[in-house]
């Protein structure tokens, strides 16, 4: 028997053909996307797990052992990098100079650490971190015979993105238009961890690749950026980690030049929300280029366009199941009003959508008038901040989110110590210990 329903439908007008599509009467895959156009099915997650021994002595089961001098290569996939010079000792490695890197080949993704630390016969003094310099631990030290494990979580990334179909806009990269940034940490493709300090003994690593962990994604520009040389300071993302719990990574988005604008357009925002999953969390804070006029392709106007761009990144993390944060830019090193109109504007879009927000623009104020003439002493030049600058900031921005983003306070470390913007604390020891190798390509 002829199917006269469907017979009907086919020479009826397009708005009834909607209508009944809508209401399920035809099946909606005969009239929809092209195979091209089809969503591609979600990749399967990818397990790794590695485990390193090291020192003069026998692996234990299911560690490889890695002797000193073992340089990283890709066909291995693991190995001392960057020209360190390693030592043996009975149960570890160290180094006869201040630091030494280690790297691992891995997908992208968030990474749990464990390293067990300490020699059997000398004493231990070690400052770690990850990637681009991001601060895990500071100056822990051990005695000799003495041996401490310690967790983290770190973040790694490509900057290649899911390609757009054909027929689709998109981009495949993220925009990379500073010189060195390419040839950064942040992009290639292993794990690196800095082991720094007066004597860095490491015994042993466990490297696992852990889908489950939230992730702190920071979008910014070079205020808030990672250093691309590392190096022990860094702005306020690079050394917050030391603040945090070991069940979070943080990935640190922001690069020098963006706007809250170019940011979206240049790919990076598609970066973020390609990683992004329920339950974590974006904290965004720009100002600085977005106040330049002279920049026609990325200005902003605070109480327009400004507004916009920080829309879309609301409403693509709340679709994402994330928690968006807006930190509002520090100002200056003269102390006035150059990014305060942003400022206000980034509070009143935060009271009108119910965004947490942390108000970074008043007590960095706050804290460069308690500095007084030792100000300079937080900043390289008239907006970058040092590795002091840097510290202090993050000090701040952990206080500020432990009292204003319930959801994220829970991740502030328990013994984390508050400091006063009035009251600014002294330079940690870390921030003189040595920064390692220098990049072959030159940095602006």
């Amino acid at each position: 028997m002829m199917n006269t329903s469907r017979f009907v439908l086919r020479r009826t007008c397009p708005a009834l053909l909607v209508a009944a599509l809508l209401a399920g009467l035809v099946p909606f895959s005969a009239h929809a996307q092209r195979a091209e156009d089809k969503p591609s099915p979600p990749e399967a997650p990818v397990r790794v797990e590695l485990k390193f021994d090291f020192g003069r002595g026998p692996a234990r089961p299911g560690f490889t052992r890695v002797p000193a001098g073992t340089l990283y290569a890709d066909e291995l996939g693991y190995g001392f990098d960057f020209g360190s010079k390693s030592v043996d000792l009975e149960r570890a490695v160290t180094t006869n100079g201040s630091l030494f890197f280690f790297s691992a080949k891995v997908p992208e993704g968030n990474y749990r650490i464990t390293a067990t630390l300490g020699d059997s016969k000398g004493e231990s003094r070690v400052t770690i971190r990850t990637e681009a310099a991001r601060l895990m631990i500071a100056d822990l030290a051990t005695k000799p015979g003495q041996t401490v494990t310690r967790t983290f979580t770190a973040n790694v990334r490509r900057p290649q993105l899911p390609a757009p179909p054909p027929n689709a806009p998109g981009a495949s990269i993220v925009h990379m238009f500073l010189a060195g940034e390419a040839e950064s940490r942040t992009w290639d493709d292993r794990l690196t961890i800095e082991f720094n300090g007066a004597r860095p003994c490491l015994q042993s690593l466990e490297i696992v690749k852990d889908d489950t962990a939230p992730t702190l994604f920071v979008a910014g520009d070079s205020t808030v950026g990672d250093p691309h040389r590392g190096g022990p300071g860094g702005n306020w993302p690079t050394q917050l980690c030391q603040f945090l719990k070991p069940t979070i990574a943080l990935c640190n988005a922001a690069e020098g030049g963006e706007t809250s604008k170019s940011f979206i357009t240049g790919a990076r925002f598609d970066k973020v929300l390609s990683q992004m999953k329920p339950g974590d969390f974006l904290l965004v804070q720009f100002g600085h280029n977005d106040s330049k006029p002279q920049w026609p392709q990325s200005y902003t106007e605070p109480a327009t366009t400004f507004k916009a761009y920080l829309g879309v990144y609301l409403a693509e993390t709340r679709r994402r199941g994330a928690t968006l944060v807006l930190v509002t830019p520090m100002e200056r090193r003269a102390n006035g009003d150059t990014v305060g109109a942003w400022a206000r504007a980034m509070r009143e879009f935060a009271a009108e959508n119910k965004v947490p927000l942390v108000d970074q623009w008043t007590a960095s104020k706050q804290l460069w008038t308690a500095m007084a003439g030792d100000v300079g002493e937080a900043f390289t030049d008239q907006t970058h901040l040092s590795g002091y600058g840097g510290y202090l900031l993050a000090r701040l921005m952990a206080a500020n989110i432990r009292k204003n983003v319930p959801a994220l306070a829970s991740f502030i470390v328990d013994d984390f110590v508050e400091m006063p913007p009035a009251r600014p604390a002294e330079p940690p020891a870390y921030l003189k210990q040595s920064s390692g190798p220098k990049p072959t390509t030159p940095v602006p």
